[in-house]
């Protein structure tokens, strides 16, 4: 019998090119608050991944850690 290797789709971007595309697409700033992205800034879903299945920067935005423990699971 074969294993599946096939692997689940990634929650997060792991690419540090990907998460400074990120925050350079929103100048450094948190797309809720306009803060400045600290060192702790989150790469956050637009649309809850539950529901897309899908990560890229396109689908995502940066929030300082306090929006996106506020926003939790919702779309915004």
């Amino acid at each position: 019998m074969r294993k599946n290797t096939r692997r689940k789709p990634s929650r997060t971007l792991r690419s540090r090119r990907a998460r400074a595309l990120l925050a350079r697409l929103q100048n450094g700033r948190c797309a809720i608050c306009g803060d400045q992205l600290g060192d702790d800034w989150h790469a956050d879903h637009i649309e809850p991944w539950s529901v897309t299945g899908r990560t890229n920067v396109h689908e995502m935005q940066a929030l300082c850690a306090r929006c996106n423990a506020k926003k939790g699971t919702t779309s915004s």
